[in-house]
């Protein structure tokens, strides 16, 4: 089926003053449509005409290069811009929750909700020409990252939570080459309700194996996910100990990953490892040499 550009999910003056009618009208009927239709024609004879916008950019390489370019630009245009709509909301700005997961991981990576959103503005301003500057999780934490013309961060195994269109279609109207007081702007309208659900819904890895793997805690054998705060930070004492003897002389980074992962526990209030997101227990299987199965274990 041939790709449609969606409808606004609200009014076009909805975001005024921030984000006027007429550069709302002008970018989503005219510059949207235009990257909807090259993308259709880019795709017409290759047998992924009814491949989601999402799968393409995750298999750009099965393209000719002679169209590579072609499909990289205008189904990611058409993606990109689906997700800046959703991503803005009339009525101000909101927060994430703050006792959220996404809350959690935007201080564990920026500081501070404050530190997030200047960091994206920074990111915004630094793209030279045109460009996207994005909010995504790489399955371990949350990052900023920048894309030239409609790259997309899925091309980079990394999932988009947020962006914003830096290109001057999306602001020349109302703020003609002045892209700081855009981006100001553009921030007063953020739907974070909905970036928040996109973190929810992020693909995360698979730990169940990781979970139920047996290791020797304090002297006690049992599963890494029932593993407590008390014991892991524990266990870090008790490996310092022995950090720089003989034959445990590597011991002390090992001793480092354990009390990572209790001060990783203390910050989001979790009993036990299982209790993690996904992308820190698989962080910290590695560090502690729980995984590659064929490792040692200390």
């Amino acid at each position: 089926m041939a790709y449609t550009v969606p409808d606004l999910p609200y009014p076009y003056e909805a975001l005024e003053p921030h984000i006027s009618a007429d550069t709302m009208r002008f970018h989503h009927d005219k510059h949207h449509q235009t990257y909807v239709d090259r993308a259709n024609a880019a795709l017409e004879g290759t047998g992924l005409e009814d491949a989601s916008p999402r799968e393409i950019l995750t298999r750009l390489t099965e393209f000719p290069p002679d169209r590579r370019a072609a499909v990289t630009n205008n189904v990611g245009g058409h993606y990109n811009h689906t997700l800046f709509w959703d991503s803005m909301t009339p009525g101000g700005a909101t927060k994430p929750a703050r006792d959220g997961k996404l809350a959690a991981a935007i201080r564990e990576t920026f500081g501070s909700f404050a530190g997030c959103t200047e960091t994206i503005k920074e990111a915004a301003l630094s793209q030279f020409g045109s460009g996207w500057a994005w909010l995504v999780s790489d399955g371990y934490r949350v990052l900023i990252v920048t894309t030239s013309n409609q790259d997309c961060p899925i091309s980079d195994d990394l999932e988009p939570l947020l962006g914003i269109d830096v290109w001057e279609h999306a602001y020349y109207l109302d703020y003609e080459n002045r892209r700081a007081d855009y981006v100001d702007a553009w921030l007063n309208v953020v739907n974070w309700d909905v970036v928040e659900q996109r973190y929810a819904d992020a693909p995360v890895p698979d730990v169940g194996d990781i979970l139920e793997r047996l290791v020797t805690v304090c002297s006690k054998e049992r599963r890494f996910g029932e593993v407590t705060m008390e014991e892991a930070r524990q266990h870090s004492t008790e490996l310092k100990a022995l950090a720089g003897w003989g034959p445990m002389a590597k011991v002390g980074a090992v001793a480092r990953g354990w009390s990572d992962l209790a001060v990783n526990m203390q910050k989001r209030k979790a009993a036990t490892v299982a209790e993690l997101d996904p992308g820190i227990v698989e962080k910290a299987a590695v560090e502690l040499w729980i995984v590659p199965p064929e490792r040692s274990m200390v």
